[in-house]
Protein backbone atom coordinates (compact mmCIF):
# COMPACT_ATOMS: atom_id res chain seq x y z
CA UNK A 1 0.00 0.00 0.00
CA UNK A 2 2.93 2.59 0.74
CA UNK A 3 4.56 1.89 -2.44
CA UNK A 4 0.88 2.56 -4.29
CA UNK A 5 0.50 5.45 -2.30
CA UNK A 6 3.79 6.95 -3.34
CA UNK A 7 3.79 5.86 -7.17
CA UNK A 8 0.29 7.92 -6.99
CA UNK A 9 2.13 10.78 -5.53
CA UNK A 10 5.14 10.80 -7.86
CA UNK A 11 2.85 10.72 -10.78
CA UNK A 12 0.84 13.34 -9.30
CA UNK A 13 3.43 15.34 -8.72
CA UNK A 14 4.85 15.03 -11.94
CA UNK A 15 1.56 16.26 -13.80
CA UNK A 16 1.86 19.46 -11.44
CA UNK A 17 5.27 20.10 -12.62
CA UNK A 18 4.44 19.77 -16.32
CA UNK A 19 1.63 22.09 -16.02
CA UNK A 20 3.56 24.68 -14.49
CA UNK A 21 4.36 26.00 -18.20
CA UNK A 22 4.09 24.29 -21.87
CA UNK A 23 7.26 25.22 -22.65
CA UNK A 24 9.39 22.08 -23.13
CA UNK A 25 6.72 20.28 -22.01
CA UNK A 26 5.66 16.60 -23.25
CA UNK A 27 1.95 16.14 -22.41
CA UNK A 28 0.75 12.39 -23.01
CA UNK A 29 -2.21 11.94 -25.23
CA UNK A 30 -4.69 9.12 -24.62
CA UNK A 31 -6.45 8.59 -27.93
CA UNK A 32 -7.26 5.31 -29.58
CA UNK A 33 -5.53 2.65 -31.85
CA UNK A 34 -3.19 3.78 -34.46
CA UNK A 35 -4.14 4.90 -38.20
CA UNK A 36 -7.75 5.88 -37.08
CA UNK A 37 -8.97 9.14 -37.63
CA UNK A 38 -8.69 9.90 -33.62
CA UNK A 39 -4.28 9.29 -34.07
CA UNK A 40 -5.03 11.82 -36.69
CA UNK A 41 -6.70 14.19 -34.70
CA UNK A 42 -4.23 13.86 -32.54
CA UNK A 43 -1.18 14.10 -34.87
CA UNK A 44 -2.69 17.64 -35.46
CA UNK A 45 -2.79 18.77 -31.84
CA UNK A 46 0.54 17.56 -31.97
CA UNK A 47 1.89 19.66 -34.44
CA UNK A 48 -0.28 23.07 -33.66
CA UNK A 49 1.76 22.42 -30.12
CA UNK A 50 4.68 21.93 -31.70
CA UNK A 51 4.18 24.98 -33.30
CA UNK A 52 3.37 27.44 -30.87
CA UNK A 53 5.58 26.11 -28.50
CA UNK A 54 9.19 24.67 -29.91
CA UNK A 55 10.21 21.90 -27.77
CA UNK A 56 6.89 21.11 -26.45
CA UNK A 57 4.37 17.90 -27.64
CA UNK A 58 1.83 15.87 -27.26
CA UNK A 59 2.67 12.19 -27.80
CA UNK A 60 -0.11 10.05 -28.54
CA UNK A 61 -0.78 7.37 -26.38
CA UNK A 62 -3.23 4.30 -27.64
CA UNK A 63 -6.11 3.01 -25.98
CA UNK A 64 -9.67 0.87 -25.96
CA UNK A 65 -11.40 4.52 -26.63
CA UNK A 66 -13.44 7.35 -25.12
CA UNK A 67 -14.20 5.44 -21.65
CA UNK A 68 -10.84 3.87 -20.95
CA UNK A 69 -9.24 7.90 -21.96
CA UNK A 70 -11.28 8.95 -19.12
CA UNK A 71 -10.29 6.82 -16.25
CA UNK A 72 -6.74 7.69 -17.95
CA UNK A 73 -6.93 11.22 -17.43
CA UNK A 74 -8.75 11.01 -14.03
CA UNK A 75 -5.75 8.46 -12.78
CA UNK A 76 -3.09 10.79 -13.96
CA UNK A 77 -1.80 8.24 -16.89
CA UNK A 78 -2.42 10.99 -19.19
CA UNK A 79 -2.76 14.93 -19.44
CA UNK A 80 -4.71 15.16 -21.99
CA UNK A 81 -7.48 12.36 -23.52
CA UNK A 82 -10.12 12.67 -26.47
CA UNK A 83 -13.16 11.15 -26.30
CA UNK A 84 -16.81 11.24 -27.87
CA UNK A 85 -19.13 13.27 -26.61
CA UNK A 86 -21.45 10.41 -25.88
CA UNK A 87 -18.80 8.84 -24.31
CA UNK A 88 -18.27 11.95 -21.71
CA UNK A 89 -22.14 12.38 -21.12
CA UNK A 90 -22.20 8.47 -20.20
CA UNK A 91 -19.28 9.25 -17.78
CA UNK A 92 -20.55 12.54 -16.20
CA UNK A 93 -23.77 10.80 -15.74
CA UNK A 94 -22.42 7.83 -14.33
CA UNK A 95 -24.18 5.61 -17.13
CA UNK A 96 -22.49 2.65 -18.41
CA UNK A 97 -20.37 1.67 -18.96
CA UNK A 98 -19.39 3.98 -15.78
CA UNK A 99 -21.07 2.56 -12.31
CA UNK A 100 -20.71 6.25 -10.71
CA UNK A 101 -20.20 10.10 -12.34
CA UNK A 102 -16.85 11.08 -12.99
CA UNK A 103 -16.79 14.76 -11.54
CA UNK A 104 -13.60 17.31 -12.46
CA UNK A 105 -13.29 16.50 -16.88
CA UNK A 106 -13.23 20.06 -18.13
CA UNK A 107 -13.19 20.65 -22.13
CA UNK A 108 -9.99 21.81 -24.34
CA UNK A 109 -12.07 21.87 -26.92
CA UNK A 110 -13.58 19.72 -30.44
CA UNK A 111 -11.44 18.44 -32.91
CA UNK A 112 -13.62 17.60 -34.94
CA UNK A 113 -17.42 17.08 -35.65
CA UNK A 114 -18.49 15.57 -38.76
CA UNK A 115 -19.08 11.89 -38.54
CA UNK A 116 -22.58 11.72 -38.81
CA UNK A 117 -25.07 8.61 -37.77
CA UNK A 118 -25.91 7.22 -41.26
CA UNK A 119 -28.93 4.94 -41.72
CA UNK A 120 -28.14 3.68 -45.09
CA UNK A 121 -30.45 0.81 -46.93
CA UNK A 122 -30.62 -1.07 -50.13
CA UNK A 123 -32.94 0.68 -52.33
CA UNK A 124 -34.65 -2.77 -53.66
CA UNK A 125 -35.44 -3.45 -50.37
CA UNK A 126 -36.86 0.01 -49.19
CA UNK A 127 -38.70 0.32 -52.94
CA UNK A 128 -40.34 -2.76 -52.29
CA UNK A 129 -41.54 -2.07 -48.13
CA UNK A 130 -42.08 1.70 -49.17
CA UNK A 131 -39.30 2.65 -46.76
CA UNK A 132 -38.83 6.40 -47.33
CA UNK A 133 -37.47 7.25 -43.75
CA UNK A 134 -36.69 5.60 -40.76
CA UNK A 135 -39.89 6.28 -38.92
CA UNK A 136 -41.81 3.89 -41.83
CA UNK A 137 -40.17 0.75 -40.04
CA UNK A 138 -42.56 1.45 -37.05
CA UNK A 139 -45.30 1.75 -39.45
CA UNK A 140 -44.57 -1.00 -42.13
CA UNK A 141 -42.90 -3.56 -40.01
CA UNK A 142 -41.20 -5.20 -42.52
CA UNK A 143 -39.00 -8.23 -42.27
CA UNK A 144 -35.72 -6.36 -42.24
CA UNK A 145 -32.07 -7.35 -41.35
CA UNK A 146 -30.62 -4.66 -40.02
CA UNK A 147 -26.57 -4.51 -39.09
CA UNK A 148 -25.52 -2.49 -36.51
CA UNK A 149 -21.68 -1.85 -35.21
CA UNK A 150 -20.16 -3.84 -32.45
CA UNK A 151 -21.98 -3.40 -28.93
CA UNK A 152 -19.94 -1.82 -25.96
CA UNK A 153 -19.27 1.43 -29.01
CA UNK A 154 -21.42 4.44 -28.72
CA UNK A 155 -22.18 3.90 -32.55
CA UNK A 156 -24.22 0.64 -31.43
CA UNK A 157 -25.68 2.92 -28.41
CA UNK A 158 -26.88 5.95 -30.78
CA UNK A 159 -28.51 3.20 -33.46
CA UNK A 160 -30.04 0.97 -30.80
CA UNK A 161 -31.47 4.20 -29.03
CA UNK A 162 -32.68 5.74 -31.96
CA UNK A 163 -34.72 2.79 -32.86
CA UNK A 164 -35.99 2.54 -29.32
CA UNK A 165 -37.24 6.06 -29.56
CA UNK A 166 -39.71 5.30 -32.10
CA UNK A 167 -40.81 2.84 -30.59
CA UNK A 168 -39.09 -0.22 -32.27
CA UNK A 169 -36.83 -2.76 -30.56
CA UNK A 170 -34.55 -5.65 -31.56
CA UNK A 171 -38.01 -8.48 -30.06
CA UNK A 172 -39.95 -6.64 -32.54
CA UNK A 173 -37.96 -6.15 -35.51
CA UNK A 174 -37.18 -10.20 -35.26
CA UNK A 175 -41.06 -10.34 -34.76
CA UNK A 176 -41.91 -9.01 -38.32
CA UNK A 177 -39.26 -11.89 -39.78
CA UNK A 178 -36.23 -9.60 -39.32
CA UNK A 179 -33.17 -9.34 -37.29
CA UNK A 180 -30.21 -7.25 -35.70
CA UNK A 181 -26.86 -8.01 -35.88
CA UNK A 182 -23.98 -5.97 -34.13
CA UNK A 183 -20.49 -6.23 -36.67
CA UNK A 184 -17.52 -4.19 -37.41
CA UNK A 185 -17.51 -2.06 -40.22
CA UNK A 186 -16.12 -4.41 -42.84
CA UNK A 187 -18.44 -7.27 -42.31
CA UNK A 188 -21.18 -4.72 -42.07
CA UNK A 189 -20.21 -3.77 -45.70
CA UNK A 190 -19.61 -7.52 -46.63
CA UNK A 191 -23.68 -8.20 -45.03
CA UNK A 192 -24.80 -5.66 -47.18
CA UNK A 193 -23.39 -6.37 -50.39
CA UNK A 194 -24.03 -10.20 -49.92
CA UNK A 195 -27.68 -9.09 -49.34
CA UNK A 196 -27.72 -10.66 -46.11
CA UNK A 197 -28.44 -7.24 -44.06
CA UNK A 198 -30.97 -4.77 -45.62
CA UNK A 199 -29.97 -1.95 -43.40
CA UNK A 200 -26.67 -0.80 -41.96
CA UNK A 201 -25.98 2.38 -39.42
CA UNK A 202 -23.16 3.37 -38.41
CA UNK A 203 -21.11 6.70 -37.76
CA UNK A 204 -19.26 7.65 -41.08
CA UNK A 205 -17.23 9.98 -43.19
CA UNK A 206 -19.40 11.77 -46.10
CA UNK A 207 -18.30 10.12 -49.71
CA UNK A 208 -16.15 7.43 -47.47
CA UNK A 209 -14.79 4.63 -49.78
CA UNK A 210 -16.32 1.95 -47.36
CA UNK A 211 -19.96 3.05 -49.19
CA UNK A 212 -18.55 3.48 -52.43
CA UNK A 213 -17.62 -0.16 -52.66
CA UNK A 214 -20.83 -1.49 -51.19
CA UNK A 215 -22.99 1.15 -54.10
CA UNK A 216 -20.52 -0.58 -56.95
CA UNK A 217 -22.64 -4.04 -56.41
CA UNK A 218 -25.57 -2.78 -54.69
CA UNK A 219 -27.84 0.40 -55.03
CA UNK A 220 -28.18 2.48 -52.17
CA UNK A 221 -30.40 4.87 -50.04
CA UNK A 222 -30.01 6.85 -47.03
CA UNK A 223 -32.92 7.08 -44.89
CA UNK A 224 -33.75 10.45 -43.07
CA UNK A 225 -34.17 10.11 -39.39
CA UNK A 226 -37.54 12.18 -38.14
CA UNK A 227 -36.74 14.75 -35.77
CA UNK A 228 -38.17 13.42 -32.99
CA UNK A 229 -35.58 10.96 -32.76
CA UNK A 230 -32.92 13.40 -33.58
CA UNK A 231 -33.90 15.25 -31.02
CA UNK A 232 -34.52 12.53 -28.29
CA UNK A 233 -30.34 11.43 -29.24
CA UNK A 234 -28.90 15.18 -29.17
CA UNK A 235 -30.69 15.38 -25.60
CA UNK A 236 -29.38 11.92 -24.63
CA UNK A 237 -25.64 11.75 -26.09
CA UNK A 238 -25.35 15.63 -26.16
CA UNK A 239 -24.57 15.49 -30.54
CA UNK A 240 -25.49 17.58 -32.96
CA UNK A 241 -28.16 18.13 -35.49
CA UNK A 242 -26.81 17.35 -39.25
CA UNK A 243 -27.69 17.20 -42.62
CA UNK A 244 -26.31 14.48 -45.00
CA UNK A 245 -26.38 16.61 -48.44
CA UNK A 246 -27.89 15.21 -51.71
CA UNK A 247 -24.78 14.44 -53.56
CA UNK A 248 -22.77 13.26 -50.35
CA UNK A 249 -22.56 10.31 -52.09
CA UNK A 250 -23.08 9.65 -55.81
CA UNK A 251 -26.73 7.68 -55.63
CA UNK A 252 -27.70 9.29 -52.65
CA UNK A 253 -30.92 12.26 -54.77
CA UNK A 254 -31.53 13.93 -50.96
CA UNK A 255 -30.89 15.57 -48.02
CA UNK A 256 -31.00 13.57 -45.34
CA UNK A 257 -31.73 14.49 -41.52
CA UNK A 258 -29.68 12.84 -38.80
CA UNK A 259 -27.30 13.84 -35.68
CA UNK A 260 -23.74 14.21 -35.79
CA UNK A 261 -20.96 12.61 -33.10
CA UNK A 262 -17.96 15.15 -32.06
CA UNK A 263 -14.72 14.51 -30.90
CA UNK A 264 -14.00 16.52 -27.54
CA UNK A 265 -10.02 17.00 -25.81
CA UNK A 266 -10.59 16.93 -22.61
CA UNK A 267 -8.43 17.64 -19.34
CA UNK A 268 -8.52 16.87 -15.43
CA UNK A 269 -9.57 20.11 -13.16
CA UNK A 270 -5.99 19.50 -11.77
CA UNK A 271 -4.11 21.18 -14.96
CA UNK A 272 -3.39 24.55 -14.27
CA UNK A 273 -5.10 27.40 -16.19
CA UNK A 274 -2.26 27.98 -18.02
CA UNK A 275 -1.31 24.84 -19.29
CA UNK A 276 -5.07 25.04 -20.52
CA UNK A 277 -4.46 28.15 -21.92
CA UNK A 278 -1.39 27.96 -23.93
CA UNK A 279 -3.06 24.43 -25.24
CA UNK A 280 -6.06 26.06 -26.62
CA UNK A 281 -4.39 29.14 -27.64
CA UNK A 282 -1.62 27.08 -29.73
CA UNK A 283 -5.13 25.54 -31.43
CA UNK A 284 -6.30 28.71 -32.13
CA UNK A 285 -2.90 30.17 -33.60
CA UNK A 286 -2.49 26.93 -35.58
CA UNK A 287 -5.36 25.22 -37.21
CA UNK A 288 -3.36 24.84 -40.52
CA UNK A 289 -1.47 22.18 -38.70
CA UNK A 290 -4.26 20.40 -37.79
CA UNK A 291 -5.93 20.26 -41.37
CA UNK A 292 -2.52 19.48 -42.84
CA UNK A 293 -1.88 16.24 -41.18
CA UNK A 294 -4.35 14.35 -43.63
CA UNK A 295 -7.62 15.21 -46.40
CA UNK A 296 -10.01 14.01 -43.68
CA UNK A 297 -8.89 16.46 -41.00
CA UNK A 298 -9.15 19.86 -43.92
CA UNK A 299 -12.72 20.67 -42.69
CA UNK A 300 -11.32 21.83 -38.93
CA UNK A 301 -12.31 25.65 -38.35
CA UNK A 302 -11.29 26.89 -35.44
CA UNK A 303 -14.94 27.65 -34.41
CA UNK A 304 -16.29 24.58 -34.13
CA UNK A 305 -14.01 24.15 -30.71
CA UNK A 306 -16.45 25.51 -28.92
CA UNK A 307 -19.43 23.82 -30.06
CA UNK A 308 -19.99 21.46 -27.31
CA UNK A 309 -22.33 21.14 -23.95
CA UNK A 310 -21.28 17.85 -22.77
CA UNK A 311 -18.57 19.19 -20.35
CA UNK A 312 -18.01 22.46 -18.98
CA UNK A 313 -14.50 24.17 -20.61
CA UNK A 314 -10.94 24.21 -18.42
CA UNK A 315 -10.59 28.10 -17.26
CA UNK A 316 -7.34 28.14 -19.20
CA UNK A 317 -9.50 27.54 -22.54
CA UNK A 318 -12.29 29.82 -21.59
CA UNK A 319 -9.54 32.45 -21.28
CA UNK A 320 -8.26 32.05 -25.03
CA UNK A 321 -11.22 31.49 -26.50
CA UNK A 322 -12.46 35.14 -25.18
CA UNK A 323 -9.08 36.62 -26.46
CA UNK A 324 -9.77 35.02 -30.20
CA UNK A 325 -13.31 36.57 -29.53
CA UNK A 326 -15.13 33.26 -29.54
CA UNK A 327 -16.32 33.43 -26.14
Amino acid sequence: MKKFVLATTLVLSAMSAAHAQLHNTNLTLCGASPGGMWSLAATGVDAAIKAGYPGSAATYQTSSGGPANVVQVKAGTCVLGIANDGDLANATQGKAPFKQPVAGLKAIGVLFDWLPVMWIARKDFADKYGIRDLGDLAVKKPPIHVVFNRKGLLTSDITDATLKSLGITAKEIKSWGGSVQYQASEEQSNLMQNGRADLLANTIFEGHRSIAEIAMGTELTMLSVPAKANEAMIKQFYLKPWTIKAGAFPWQKNDAQTVTTSIVLFADDRMSEQTAYDITKALLKHPEKVQGVSKAMEPFKTKIMIEQKVLSFHPGAIKAYKEAGLM
